[in-house]
């Protein structure tokens, strides 16, 4: 199943007309925002368009954390729940808030995998293949983690879809759904968006409808007397891929396509044009 995905709800109609003539699903909201939530209305005009909605739920500060938790307990019945934050997570199990969801999903807030880094191999290229297998896992591969969230609710999990990542998640035994082509290597507590248009949230939520591109230019140096930027070496450009900022989150381009054993692929609409959009969602049909 593809799932097309966004947090710009004045696009709802373009996207249930892309999910209706490809038979994809639809998922709302934020990994990382919570500016970027569609209103419980929203959320009850699109659930009853769809067979099952994806409503996903971000990382939460503390001064937000009591009005999102009232947030999540206010979703219809049946949704899809997204949960990218265990403090929130851990509370609504804790106070029975996780009842009547279709399925609760540990979004890649919480599903960490050190294949998001755009230079792992470069880390691990000197390690041992037994330190390689250890290192390329999800955070849930480890069985005590993997029974705690289970534990806590979780039912299904989303990863990044890189190859080894993949592999690795299939082999906890949870539905796996894969977020193509735009891997996330970071997120901010401080919005880098926000920032640089010296904007306060929620004055610059219309500044997430699209990605801007980041290249390298100069570098940290600690070596330097005193510390200071410097320019990077060959070497580091030569490995630096373009990366994509999208509000607080930083991404990298994949281009894996293996949708071998997933429940469903995840396409983020903010990072595609509408062509670019319909081009995705053919390549992935074809798998």
């Amino acid at each position: 199943m593809i799932e097309i995905r966004s947090s710009d709800t004045a696009k709802m109609d373009r996207l249930l007309g892309l999910c209706e003539e490809h038979g994809a699903s639809i998922g709302i909201g934020s990994e990382c925002c919570v500016h970027r939530l569609p209103s419980i209305e929203q959320v009850g005009k699109i659930a009853g368009q769809m067979e099952v909605l994806s409503v996903v739920t971000p990382i939460t500060p503390q001064k937000h954390y009591d009005w999102m938790l009232e947030y999540i307990r206010s979703l219809p019945e049946g949704i899809r729940l997204v949960v990218n934050d265990v403090g929130v997570l851990y509370a609504l199990h804790r106070d029975g808030g996780l009842e009547g969801f279709e399925a609760v999903a540990a979004g890649r807030g919480i599903v960490h995998t050190s294949e998001a880094c755009p230079w792992v191999d470069h880390l691990v290229r000197d390690e041992s293949e037994e330190v390689k297998a250890a290192f390329l896992q999800t955070n849930l591969n480890y069985s005590r983690t993997l029974e705690f969230m289970k534990g806590m609710g979780i039912s299904a999990m989303e990863t990044d879809l890189e190859s080894r990542t993949i592999t690795a998640a299939l082999k906890t035994g949870l539905p796996v759904a894969g977020h193509a082509e735009f891997i996330a290597v970071s997120y901010t507590r401080s919005c880098h968006t926000a920032r640089f248009f010296g904007e306060v949230p929620p004055g610059c939520v219309q500044r997430c409808n699209s990605p801007m591109e980041l290249e390298l230019v100069d570098m940290f140096d600690l070596s330097g007397s005193p510390p200071g930027f410097a320019q990077p070496s060959l070497e580091m450009f030569e490995i630096f891929p373009t990366l994509y900022l999208l509000g607080n989150t930083v991404y990298f381009k994949s281009d894996c396509k293996d949708t071998t054993g997933l429940d469903r692929v995840i396409l983020n609409a903010e990072m595609y044009t509408d062509d670019a959009l319909k081009q995705a969602i053919a390549a992935f049909e074809e798998k």
